[in-house]
């Protein structure tokens, strides 16, 4: 995947209204109650850049898939029994709910990429250099067993008590597909169109670091028993370190298998009540 010049827009007006969906994605993030309002602003801002083949196509389209996914979590979701009976089935509602979404979000970013006439190689979804495949096997078998072993302890000042039983060895299973399926949907929203189509209008580095404080910001939602603020700041953090990596791998496989295996304690927090 080359990096490209931005397709900075000439017109004042039109680099003004190519900032606006950055605006819109940030307020998405913030404001849960806004989100449906801001979806349906960004596909008609979008429908409009598109008859017009302007520049600012790319940054119009590039939050979408975020907000979708975004707009998602305001839907009342299938909860897990509340005394752990779904933990380890396979097909547990957190699981599946999740995995859901990501085939929303992989559809949403595939219709935006034949509308923009992209690739999903300029997205990361493409193999990449040997070692990078190596190495992205090693994060995963590393920090799995690491986030399912510390998870609990290190998220129950923010979550609250939870439990994943690992002498319950099919739990690891739906925690493998509603950890894939989030990095899937997350990764490929923020990392790719998110980074990759912003990245065309306002450059590569600026939205390495726009995807990284949405991402962040979105990840402050009302649902913690502490401060969700160390929380905000450490997926601001982890958004730029994976940002990096996308760019300088050229593949979203990396971020993917760190942000799965950091996620597989995750599940036991929806699925495996303590």
């Amino acid at each position: 995947m080359t990096l490209r010049r931005p397709a900075l827009p000439t017109d004042p007006g039109e680099a003004l209204r190519g900032g606006l969906p950055i605006v819109l994605v940030l307020l998405a993030a913030a404001v849960p109650l806004a989100r449906p309002i801001v979806l349906v602003a960004l596909i008609a801002g979008l429908a409009v850049a598109l008859r017009r083949e302007a520049a600012v196509r790319w940054v119009w389209a590039a939050p979408v898939a975020v907000v979708v996914s975004l707009t998602w979590e305001l839907l009342p979701a299938i909860r897990a029994d509340p005394l752990g009976a779904d933990c380890a089935r396979l097909t547990s509602p957190p699981a599946m709910w999740r995995l859901a979404e990501a085939v929303l979000v992989v559809l949403v970013v595939t219709v935006l990429a034949y509308l923009l006439r992209s690739s999903w190689r300029e997205l990361g979804i493409r193999r990449p250099a040997r070692p990078v495949v190596s190495f992205a096997l090693a994060t995963f078998l590393v920090l799995a067993p690491l986030g399912l072993l510390l998870g609990a302890w290190l998220g129950g000042p923010f979550f609250g008590p939870f439990r994943l039983d690992l002498t319950q060895p099919a739990a690891l299973l739906p925690a493998l597909i509603f950890a894939f399926s989030n990095a899937t949907l997350e990764e490929l929203a923020y990392r790719g169109a998110l980074l990759r189509w912003a990245g065309r209008v306002v450059g590569i580095a600026p939205a390495v670091v726009v995807q990284a404080v949405v991402f962040g910001v979105a990840h402050g939602g009302s649902g913690f028993v502490g401060s969700p603020l160390p929380v905000m700041a450490a997926m601001i953090g982890g958004g730029l370190i994976a940002g990096f990596l996308a760019v300088r791998t050229r593949s979203l496989l990396l971020p993917i298998a760190a942000h799965a295996a950091l996620d597989m304690p995750l599940y036991a927090y929806f699925a495996c009540p303590g």
